[in-house]
């Protein structure tokens, strides 16, 4: 789905989140994707919360190093939003076609995002004929605070990049999962079916989860399509934050310890860190049962910063009692060893998997 405008030639997929800005440029050819430019900058604490840029010097310059460190001459970017400046919600109105829908769709909005219709961009995709009722259709209404993509907005052109589209982060992830094939459990280690002995109900669901650092996306596809978003604030820095109060140490030296001395950290930070996050996760899971009792979620797909901690997907198993697999778009997208160090970008790929779907917009129809 492109959303709020439309992409223009080649574009770079930019996922500016609290914790780095992550940019992806693909190729394609008959084969599949290709990585063209890759970069991965970390921010300052602080300097974007809750999606809100707080030290826009900050963030302009970490794209800049990130324009950099890529060697990209792409200007045109798709960046994605999310968290609680964003309404995603599927309406049903009177099927019409995309024109005639796209002038009344301010009237629409209005009756159903919670915000001064003024004060945010909207947009929308038709899905089908309504279930219920063939006279209606289902359409999927988003809604963002202009404030939000403004400001965003305004440091990507202060580096020098031009805004194609705003993507939502959770139809971001679903892009990738479905271009590079990874909801149909075509490789070994995400094949969803053999995890469940091969038994998967017609019907059943799969949840997208993106964990980063301080946002869960949650996007629950059935049938090829999606059928419940929502957006949490919960994540790595939640992790990060305890280990600094069981190690009595400082913000940067939890995040220190948190990426390279993993098994030094006190058992009770991560239980108490894997406690909550499952609860999160399953608040958004009982959301979604209370009216789709008879299409369960049978299996979870991780990405995101949080995708990286070692045995995050048994932990969850284990508590939420739903198959859990890791995604990483890398297994299925060439990256050339003469222009990149093949290893280190494998690595990162289940954190990248938002600027990989952002990139994909280059390829639409």
């Amino acid at each position: 789905m492109r959303l709020f405008s439309r992409k223009k030639d080649i574009v770079m997929g930019i996922d500016i989140s609290a914790s780095a800005i992550k940019l992806i440029e693909l190729g394609k050819k008959k084969s599949g994707y290709t990585l063209k430019a890759f970069a991965n900058i970390p921010l300052p604490r602080d300097a974007i919360v809750e999606n809100t840029v707080i030290d826009s010097i900050a963030v302009s310059q970490a794209l800049l190093d990130a324009i950099e460190g890529s060697g990209t001459k792409t200007k045109n970017v798709v960046i994605a939003v999310s968290g609680n400046a964003l309404i995603i919600k599927v309406i049903q109105v009177p099927s019409t076609t995309e024109f005639e829908l796209e002038a009344q769709i301010t009237f629409e909005a209005d009756q159903h995002v919670p915000f001064d219709i003024e004060d945010v961009y909207s947009d929308f995709q038709i899905l089908d004929a309504n279930e219920d009722d063939p006279e209606m259709m289902d359409v999927v209404l988003v809604a963002c605070k202009r404030e939000i993509i403004d400001d965003y907005q305004l440091v990507l052109s202060e580096a020098g990049l031009n805004t194609s589209c705003v993507d939502c982060a959770v139809f971001a992830i679903e892009n990738a999962a479905q271009e590079l094939n990874l909801l149909e459990g075509d490789s070994t280690e995400l094949d969803a079916a053999e995890a469940l002995d091969g038994e998967i109900d017609d019907g059943a669901a799969t949840a997208l989860i993106n964990i980063g650092a301080n946002l869960i996306n949650v996007n629950i596809i059935r049938d090829g399509q999606m059928a419940f978003v929502r957006d949490q604030f919960y994540g790595g820095q939640n992790l990060t934050e305890l280990i600094q109060k069981a190690h009595a140490v400082s913000f940067s030296a939890a995040e220190e310890m948190k990426k390279n001395s993993f098994s030094e950290i006190d058992p009770n930070a991560l239980e108490e860190f894997y406690s909550n996050l499952s609860s999160e996760i399953g608040r958004s899971l009982d959301f979604y049962g209370a009216n789709n009792a008879e299409y369960p979620v049978q299996t979870i797909l991780l990405s995101g910063g949080c995708a990286l901690i070692p045995d995050i997907d048994v932990e969850l198993y284990q508590r939420l009692g739903i198959e859990t697999k890791i995604l990483n778009p890398f297994e299925h997208i060439d990256i050339p060893d003469k222009n990149f160090d093949v290893a280190s970008i494998h690595a990162l790929g289940p954190m990248m998997l938002v600027p990989v779907g952002l990139a994909m917009r280059s390829f639409d129809q």
